[in-house]
């Protein structure tokens, strides 16, 4: 007659379920919709501190891009990548976001930086997408920039001030983003 040893039972059934907790939570996270409530609030969010604009980055053909050209307008500055799914979650509501006519009459910059390793990986996420935000990758980040999480939004100013800022996804076409935005629009420099 064989012996079972519960110690060993019951060690697998408690990692049993701590592993079912954690896909639970990383299921919850990945499929849940956009709602109005994930309107960011931006006011009051910003670090007011200077952007880094001495940043180069890449195109979608790995040609470099110097983020100084945006500098004199309105930015809405979204770090993210092509493997996180909230990131992925969020890009259709940047992409309404871009194409707003308001935005594009008050010069709007909405520059999307994926932080993937894999230029092709990201050429083959944007591929047929019509979207009409400006999207490059970076091989480094500035501090300003940097964070413990990602999709990352910063809101910078037309002086170069960092007005705004969230760690998340939220729904970024959201009519309080686009009059916040437009206000920034409206600021002399």
């Amino acid at each position: 007659m064989a012996t079972i040893d519960s110690s060993k039972s019951g060690t697998r059934k408690w990692l049993a379920v701590g592993l079912a907790v954690v896909f639970a939570w990383v299921a919850f996270v990945a499929t849940r919709g956009q709602h109005e409530s994930d309107a960011p609030v931006l006011e009051g969010t910003g670090l007011v501190a200077p952007a880094n604009f001495d940043w180069t980055l890449l195109d979608l053909n790995d040609s470099p891009v110097n983020f100084a050209q945006f500098r004199g307008r309105p930015i809405l500055l979204n770090l993210w990548a092509t493997c996180c799914p909230p990131c992925v979650e969020e890009m259709p509501t940047l992409a309404r976001l871009a194409a707003s006519p308001q935005l594009k009459e008050k010069n709007v910059a909405v520059v999307c930086v994926s932080v993937d390793e894999s230029p092709e990986q990201l050429r083959r996420f944007v591929k047929g997408k019509d979207w009409g935000m400006t999207i490059l990758r970076a091989t480094s980040t500035p501090p300003v920039f940097q964070t413990d999480g990602i999709p990352a939004t910063f809101v910078i100013a037309p002086d170069g001030r960092v007005v705004a800022s969230q760690i998340g996804s939220a729904q970024w076409d959201h009519p309080s983003v686009v009059a916040f935005l437009e206000k920034l629009g409206d600021r002399p420099q």
